[in-house]
């Protein structure tokens, strides 16, 4: 099925005077949904090939040592369509504390004078999983541009994870007889993993640029025998169709149609041999003769440049986000036709959007049920670190529905506090896992310039707590609607909650309030804004603040001691919400309100 959308371009540069006139207006920003602190603490790592990097570099994430915390595999390659082999990388994770390990862990191999992890070689991608079924999770590597090298330079690589003995974990071991010989050099700018074939292990399939080959190889489908012995079974389970790729910059392998069986995706940005135009298509697993493809369906075309995967609207069939060379855009899956082909949605666009895009995840960053996205934005072709990552929060709505991905961006903020536009610039690649074993998501972000960590404050000690509601506020003078937040812990008696009111405008007094009531009350008192309180309500008027230069104020308040006329003491069950009232001159005198807050007392 094709989706109905008339390709941009056939050329990539081309796509840069399209880009150069995209604009954006942004309005009712939810600043600070998602809250992150830099730790590079949490980085133990050498300066050349981590901290300070300047390598193209991507990432994949799993426990390879089984001691419950998730470890982090680096490859680098010389950045953009450029040979040249570089080390790897593998820190793991020692308590919350990325650390580099490569030396101890990752050198064995089955090659003489081979040092597995420190051997240069020009990695593009990576993928984890347990290949030989012994429990253990391994590493694959997917090789790029390595003309006149041998084998087991040029080839892709599987390290197989040697298990424990003793207690004590063994390490990486790179196996060179599990890739089969190509016979020249390939070109592989993408790996995926997954069952294809329904035996329950590991299949490979490696996405190929043919205009930096020597042969056109295209892609590849390399079958597992169940031991980690891959063999090359493309022609026999595809057909030249499905192969076929101009510049395949992604694959993922994942069951789109929900039949039980996995498809490939796979994203080529560049007209294919034979073929028109870049586009993305879902190769369909036959579940009448699993591991044999019987359907070619393009479902998207335009400019694509990376494709991924993941449930956007919760009804439990996966949805796809496309880096595009204009603008980025998701699809949603609507369920499939009469061959088993996923309907697609129309493509939609984000708020925000800078050009070229790359690497992209879906994951949630806030823990609120809803699958957010992020779009990094290193071009692997061409050459070019000034724009940056985007990160768009999924707003929610109707399971099964239509929703809306928006970068709460504005004012130079990226709508995550503590994560600034400067932050996100000429971005690789990003990892996100649990570093901390918190329960929430941390951020790795590979830059053209190293690597920092953001830990998520979500579930940190002093880390934000409720929920907001009854948003976004009325817009005030600073252009923004004004925010409520707070810090500390839920629990009632470690009685640590401060208050926070933030995006309003500068130097202008206010103070909070609070009831065990949620309502909502238009205008109260002529003010621009609406309480988004209801009942018995507490003021801190006692507490005047000002906004001072940042536009924002905080209250620690004791919750023994609840402002009259409540006068109570806060019990563990009791639901009290708060919001924050301020002075303003918008244009004449006024006032205003923050959003709602809810805090659940445990």
């Amino acid at each position: 099925m094709l989706h109905p959308h008339n390709p941009t371009a056939m050329v990539r540069p081309l796509i840069l005077l399209v880009c150069a006139g995209l604009t954006a207006s942004v309005t009712h920003a939810q600043i600070g949904w998602a809250s992150f602190t830099k730790d590079n603490s949490r980085l133990n790592a050498n300066n050349s090939t981590v901290m300070n990097d300047n390598e193209e570099k991507d990432y994949a994430w799993g426990d390879l040592d089984q001691d419950g915390w998730t470890d982090l595999v680096i490859v680098r390659k010389t950045p953009y369509t450029n040979p040249g082999g570089k080390v790897n990388v593998l820190l793991m994770n020692e308590g919350g504390v990325l650390t580099d390990r490569t030396a101890q862990y990752a050198v064995s191999s089955s090659v003489a004078g081979d040092n597995g992890f420190k051997t240069g070689t020009n990695d593009r991608d990576v993928a984890i999983a347990d290949v030989n079924g012994d429990g253990w999770l391994d590493v694959i590597t997917s090789a790029a541009i390595a003309p006149n090298q041998p084998k087991h330079i040029s080839h892709p690589r599987v390290y197989i994870n040697q298990g424990d003995m003793g207690g004590a974990w063994m390490g990486l071991r790179y196996e060179d007889a599990l890739i089969p010989d190509f016979g020249t050099f390939p070109n592989f700018c993408a790996v995926a993993v997954g069952d294809l074939t329904g035996d329950g292990f590991p299949d490979l399939y490696f996405a190929h640029y043919e205009q930096s080959a020597q042969v056109d190889l295209n892609d590849k489908l390399l079958v597992n025998d169940g031991t980690g012995n891959f063999s090359d079974e493309s022609n026999a389970r595809m057909t030249s169709a499905m192969l076929d790729s101009s510049f395949a910059v992604s694959a993922v392998i994942a069951d789109m149609n929900g039949d039980g069986n996995n498809d490939v995706i796979k994203d080529t940005a560049l007209g294919s041999t034979g073929a028109a135009g870049p586009r993305v298509i879902i190769d369909y697993n036959n579940p009448t003769n699993v591991g044999f493809f019987n359907i070619y369906d393009q479902a998207y075309s335009g400019a694509p440049y990376h494709a991924n995967v993941g449930d956007l609207n919760k009804d439990g069939k996966l949805d796809m986000i496309i880096s595009d060379d204009a603008a980025d855009r998701y699809l949603l899956n609507n369920g499939n036709d009469a061959l088993g082909r996923v309907n697609w949605s129309a493509a939609f666009t984000y708020n925000t959007d800078d050009g070229f895009g790359s690497n992209n995840i879906v994951c949630d960053l806030n823990n609120d049920g809803w699958n957010d996205v992020l779009i990094c934005d290193v071009d692997v072709d061409i050459p070019g670190c000034s724009r940056r990552m985007h990160v768009y929060h999924n707003k929610g709505g109707t399971v099964g529905g239509n929703i809306t991905l928006k970068e709460e961006s504005g004012g130079g903020s990226t709508g995550l506090k503590g994560i600034t536009t400067s932050d996100l610039r000429g971005m690789h690649d990003v990892a996100v896992f649990d570093v901390d074993n918190d329960g929430d998501l941390d951020l790795v972000l590979g830059d053209c310039n190293g690597t920092n960590l953001f830990v998520n404050d979500l579930n940190q000690p002093g880390g934000p707590i409720g929920t907001n509601y009854c948003g976004p506020a009325v817009p005030n003078s600073s252009g923004f609607p004004a925010v409520m937040g707070a810090s500390g812990s839920d629990q009632v008696a470690a009685n640590n909650v401060t208050l926070d009111a933030s995006m309003m405008p500068a130097n202008q007094f206010g103070y909070f309030l609070t009831s065990q009531t949620a309502g909502f009350i238009a205008n109260p008192g002529g003010a621009q804004g609406n309480l988004c309180l209801g009942g018995q309500m507490g003021r801190y008027s006692k507490s005047l603040k000002n906004s001072g230069s940042g536009g924002s104020f905080q209250l620690t308040i004791d919750l023994t001691n609840m402002p009259p006329p409540v006068q109570s003491s806060v019990l563990p069950g009791d639901t009290w919400n708060f919001a924050a009232w301020f002075r303003d001159k918008n244009p004449t005198n006024t006032s205003n309100f923050t959003d709602g807050l809810s805090i659940l007392f445990l």
